[in-house]
């Protein structure tokens, strides 16, 4: 065959292939705005600063689930330049499981990480990156390696919502609906932790 044809028969088998895929996995496929905001609490209004707060964002990709909490405060009041602190939960789990799961030996990975941000906000455009992670807890087998998130996106919804594509530079880049869920000036949100984690069946207590 000529090579021109080769690649058409190769590029449709590819296209049918990652439709196959989301069809069979339906947990490859991403979310829809709609399915992103049913996840997320609800929104706080009246709010004395357009972007300041905690804002929360939910996702999965690759069957790993991540919600993230953005801290974001500015630098000093009026400025355009923001400070603050991108939380991130992930844990493996299928498309259906959007809460972390208790820990029964180990038997997925899950942990929360801190990464110090920085970013501006300017017409009405907010722009947030990490710059680093540490990890501040592992609550089932093991944390891996990470890539810093960025995100930035356009205030919406009377300034209680953003889409925003998140460019950690390796993965490819995907949108997250973020609400904030807390003005500046009210108390940090708790962590919902889940239940500890369970003692192997001969109770050594190995954790």
């Amino acid at each position: 065959m000529h090579r021109r044809r080769h690649q058409r028969i190769a590029l449709s088998f590819a296209a049918a292939l990652v439709l196959l895929c989301l069809v069979v996995r339906p947990s490859l496929a991403p979310a829809t705005v709609e399915e992103q905001r049913k996840r997320l609490p609800p929104p706080a209004r009246d709010c004395d600063d357009p972007v300041t707060g905690w804002w929360m964002g939910h996702q999965v990709l690759r069957n790993d689930w991540y919600r993230f909490t953005l801290e974001v405060h500015r630098v000093e009041p009026g400025s355009e330049e923001l400070t603050g602190n991108i939380e991130a939960w992930v844990w493996d789990g299928e498309a259906g499981e959007g809460s972390p799961p208790p820990c029964q030996d180990n038997d997925h990975n899950q942990y929360i990480l801190d990464q110090p941000a920085k970013g501006t906000f300017r017409n009405n455009h907010i722009e947030f990156i990490g710059q680093s992670y540490t990890v501040r807890k592992v609550l089932c087998g093991s944390s891996g390696g990470y890539y810093p998130d960025g995100f930035s996106g356009d205030l919406i919804l009377e300034n209680t919502e953003f889409h925003t594509e998140n460019d950690d530079g390796y993965n490819p880049i995907t949108t997250v609906v973020f609400r904030r869920i807390k003005c500046d000036d009210a108390p940090k949100p708790i962590p919902d932790l889940p239940p500890p984690r369970a003692e192997y069946k001969n109770g050594c207590g190995c954790f």
